[in-house]
């Protein structure tokens, strides 16, 4: 009897210990606490992309000054009212937007710690015009059927093509546009835009849920412990 309530508390000893084992040696990982509520219909993972910079707004210039045919993020996600979020380095997410003719393109920039959508940027060709780093451009920006609103741009670089990287100024508010107009003077020979924007605002809330999760917005390189 004695021998068998023995083996008995021995047997409950070596379970307790195992499950111990199995808690400490497993790692639960939560890649994000409201992963059901994202909605997303694709996801691919591409090489590293980094960059330090103390101004973040210098930052997504000099990003997005750069061709984008040789930069590339380790988030690259299109929700289904075509908004493309992508990581742009460890602490930034970036919200795109292509114009209705293909040709522009609409950036907003994610920082963390604070995940506030900021700097909305765009990207043109030049068509027939030649500005130069630094001018300024007059328009007038149509958010839906609201009262047309006169901004100016910012020729904040241009790129190896001829593209121009503008930074809006004085223009309205955007979180809840549908569609936005941007419309140039004839003399400045640029291009008129449209930008069909309908789903920014859940673009910003799925960008921002995942800005301040803890997943990794950047792979870490993995370091080569091979031995010659």
């Amino acid at each position: 009897m004695e021998e068998f309530i023995g083996f008995g508390f021995i047997g409950l000893l070596m379970v307790c210990l195992i499950l111990i084992a199995k808690r400490v040696f497993t790692k639960k990982k939560d890649l994000y606490k409201y992963e059901d509520e994202i909605i997303l219909d694709d996801m691919a993972h591409y090489g590293p992309f980094s960059g330090n910079f103390k101004n973040p707004c210098q930052k997504l210039v000099i990003l997005l000054a750069v061709s984008s045919s040789f930069l590339q993020a380790d988030i690259e996600l299109r929700t289904i009212d075509n908004w493309g979020i992508s990581s742009w380095g460890q602490e930034m997410l970036m919200l795109q937007k292509t114009s209705d003719d293909t040709n522009s393109n609409l950036f907003i920039g994610m920082e963390r710690p604070f995940c506030i959508c900021t700097d909305p940027l765009i990207i043109t060709p030049p068509g027939k015009t030649n500005f130069n780093v630094g001018d300024k451009i007059e328009a007038v920006m149509i958010v839906d059927n609201y009262k047309p609103k006169d901004i100016v741009f910012n020729v904040a670089d241009i790129s190896d093509d001829g593209s121009y990287l503008l930074r809006p100024k004085y223009y309205p508010g955007l979180s809840n546009a549908q569609i936005i107009k941007i419309k140039f003077a004839q003399a400045t020979k640029m291009n008129n835009m449209l930008f069909n924007t309908k789903g920014m605002s859940n673009a910003m809330k799925q960008s921002e849920r995942i800005c301040l999760s803890h997943y990794n917005l950047m792979e870490e390189e993995i370091q080569d412990t091979n031995r010659i």
